[in-house]
């Protein structure tokens, strides 16, 4: 009997550390005070700006790397987003360095995006996709490449929301180590041009 007992104690925290393994989550998010883009990384919570999820340290299976707020070099405001990495995964998603968010926008319209990029030595993917509660529309990677910035490099692209879609995702993944400065995201309307709200992401209703 003690050593059915005994292996069935086993069998349960076997079982127990599996579900806690696969559990882990994929990123984490910083809550802001109100639904606002915060595409200037100027509020910050926590040691990181709010309104965005992040691939971190907490959450990717492989690497090294920091995510911190640059008050020194920054294109807009008074600081910059900035990932120092020393080692990862060149898979992408939550599998490597990187941040995201969701946001409302107009069905049928089309966005202008844009933002500042200062590269040294990372390979880096910036990705935008359309979705409506959960439910993938058409995605598009805007930038992929190793290129060096050594000073601020504009990007600028387009993208339309079908009419079945009522958000959009802009995510941003490192796949080489290197040191890479983000600021000044913006999305705005062709013809609407107002700041983004967050979308009611994972089932959240605070920013309908």
């Amino acid at each position: 009997m003690k050593k059915k007992t005994y292996d069935r104690y086993i069998s349960f925290f076997a079982i127990l550390i599996l579900f806690l393994a696969g559990c882990k989550p994929g990123s984490i998010d910083v809550k802001g005070y109100d639904c606002k883009m915060n595409g200037s990384f100027e509020i910050v919570k926590d040691g990181l700006p709010v309104n965005w999820w992040y691939y971190a340290m907490e959450t990717v299976p492989n690497g090294e790397f920091e995510i911190l707020t640059d008050t020194i070099l920054f294109k807009e405001g008074n600081r910059s987003l900035k990932f120092q990495v020393r080692s990862c995964e060149s898979t992408g998603g939550w599998h490597s360095p990187g941040f995201f968010a969701e946001f409302k926008v107009k069905p049928g319209e089309t966005y202008n995006i844009s933002f500042w990029v200062i590269n040294d030595g990372c390979d880096f993917k910036v990705s935008v996709g359309a979705g409506m509660q959960g439910n993938p529309g058409p995605s598009q990677t805007l930038v992929r490449t190793r290129e060096t910035y050594s000073k601020w490099k504009f990007f600028q692209y387009t993208f339309a929301i079908p009419p079945a879609n009522d958000n959009i995702r802009f995510e941003a993944n490192i796949l080489l180590p290197g040191l890479i400065w983000f600021d000044d995201i913006r999305i705005e309307g062709v013809s609407e041009k107002r700041e983004l709200n967050l979308y009611p992401y994972r089932g959240s209703e605070e920013c309908k």
